[in-house]
């Protein structure tokens, strides 16, 4: 879906709820989080109450944003049954799971922004524009709907979410329109130099030891156009990690490697389920790969989840995308 908005579903919830409560994914990322800040700091401005419940609440490497008036842990807080639902970036029940019980009370009224294909019905309204870089963008397109300016704090929740779905400008989805929005935010007030510094530096030591062990136990497949690597459980109680160390972001690792077109991350998860996470250049559709285990994503970035060990799960996602690599064009190395 391309095209003009009509916010007119968001607008009316937000001014006829009682309350509004924000939504969004399981590991919440940079757009989950600069999208539902943002979007709950627009919200507070207008004199409405808000608030955003999300699984287990701001990650500890965006905390820089300010959250803690506005984020909370899903379950924090009762909701009430007045309350208006606005999920921002997904629209899947199973990245919703930990909210479900919100979003099933009887007569609940509910919004999804959204710009990834793979959609459930969450039982109300959906807002999608799947040409959308990120969620973040969708939001700074309802403040120029509602004629209103991020500051200081919203425009860097934005800008963060806009570099965070775009690779830091550096994928495919960039058009003009993502450097226009990039500098119409730096004019609000957000610094990319301190939002980088405060993004990429200081890791922890613990992943830097775990990024060390996927770079010495990293395989390739297809003659080098497939790279992956399994993290167990072991491993992350080994070098000491929690999930405040952001080892998904590790997924980005063998995409670095000259010839690698897809990168494939195995997640050993507490319950012995692997979460698969992909990344393309672009020639494989890695999201039609996941919708077909119960995920999805985009294009050149997706995920899924496999109730299986991740030596499984390797056994069953390579060979799919190798026959997709199979009808693509050899990139020269």
């Amino acid at each position: 879906m391309t095209g003009e908005i009509d916010w007119t579903p968001l607008r009316n919830l937000i001014f006829q709820s009682e309350e509004i409560i924000i939504l969004s994914h399981v590991r919440p990322d940079g757009d989950a989080v600069g999208a539902c800040l943002g979007l709950a700091l627009l919200i507070q401005s207008q004199g409405r109450k808000v608030r955003i419940e999300l699984d287990g609440g701001c990650p500890a490497n965006l905390r820089f944003l300010e959250p803690q008036d506005l984020i909370f842990p899903i379950g924090a807080d009762a909701v009430s049954d007045r309350a208006g639902i606005v999920v921002l970036d997904t629209g899947t029940w199973n990245q919703l799971r930990p909210a479900s019980h919100i979003l099933k009370t009887p007569d609940r009224k509910i919004v999804v922004v959204d710009h990834h294909r793979t959609q459930d019905d969450l039982g109300g309204v959906l807002i999608l524009d799947t040409d959308a870089e990120a969620a973040s963008v969708l939001v700074a397109r309802y403040y120029r709907e509602m004629k209103a300016t991020p500051d200081v704090r919203a425009a860097t929740a934005l800008f963060v979410g806009l570099a965070n779905d775009t690779g830091w400008f550096r994928h495919s989805n960039c058009k003009p329109s993502t450097f226009e929005l990039a500098a119409e935010l730096v004019r609000c007030g957000a610094q990319p130099t301190s939002i980088y510094e405060k993004l990429f530096s200081g890791e922890s030591i613990a992943r830097q030891r775990v990024k060390g062990h996927v770079l010495s136990t990293m395989s390739f497949h297809s003659g080098g156009r497939i790279g992956l690597f399994k993290l167990h459980q072991s491993d992350i109680i080994k070098f000491g990690a929690t999930p405040e160390d952001g080892l998904g972001g590790l997924v980005d690792l063998p995409r670095q490697v000259a010839g690698v077109q897809v990168a494939l991350a195995l997640y050993e998860q507490p319950d012995g389920a692997t979460r698969a996470s992909l990344r393309s250049d672009g020639t494989v559709d890695v999201a039609a790969i996941c919708v077909g285990h119960g995920g999805g994503g985009h294009k050149p970035a997706a995920g899924c989840t496999l109730k299986v060990s991740p030596d499984l799960a390797e056994a069953i996602l390579v060979p799919e995308l190798v026959a997709s690599l199979d009808v693509q064009p050899r990139i020269a190395t």
